[in-house]
């Protein structure tokens, strides 16, 4: 039996919200003013499960669409964009793995594939979806 939601619910006004918000990472602190803890948990687990949301981290959502070819939600603008616009709304200081720089640089004819980041200040946090996820390169977390 399908549940069924009125428009003026604590989580439409969530989603409306979220709707507003620039950029595709939604953090709890974003939207922590609308209500209690735990509604807003309800709130964000009702959102990942209908595929609005996608739960990349602790505390940490991204914007979704249904992909028409796999009829599943899919990350808007891609994991890779979305880990690094995460790191930056937390205020982590970070910048792009040596492969990404040695081909943005055109010393290198490979694209890299996985996203990889060196983090320049302190994250304990583990971003991934599915069975991607953001690699710290060379395991080091801050300098």
């Amino acid at each position: 039996m399908a549940k069924s939601y009125y428009k003026n619910s604590l989580k439409f006004k969530v989603l409306d919200r979220i709707q507003q918000i620039s950029g595709n990472v939604v953090l709890r602190v974003d939207i922590e003013d609308m209500g209690s803890p735990r509604q807003i948990s309800r709130c964000f687990r009702d959102l990942v499960e209908m595929g609005d949301l996608i739960k990349i981290g602790y505390g940490i959502y991204a914007k979704s669409y249904l992909s028409e070819y796999i009829n599943k939600p899919v990350i808007k603008g891609g994991f890779g964009q979305v880990c690094k616009e995460a790191l930056t709304k937390l205020g982590v200081k970070w910048q792009p793995g040596s492969a990404e720089q040695t081909y943005n640089a055109g010393l290198s004819t490979q694209i890299p594939v996985r996203t990889i980041v060196q983090l320049k200040s302190r994250f304990r946090g583990h971003l991934n979806y599915g069975n991607r996820k953001l690699i710290i390169e060379k395991g080091i977390n801050a300098k």
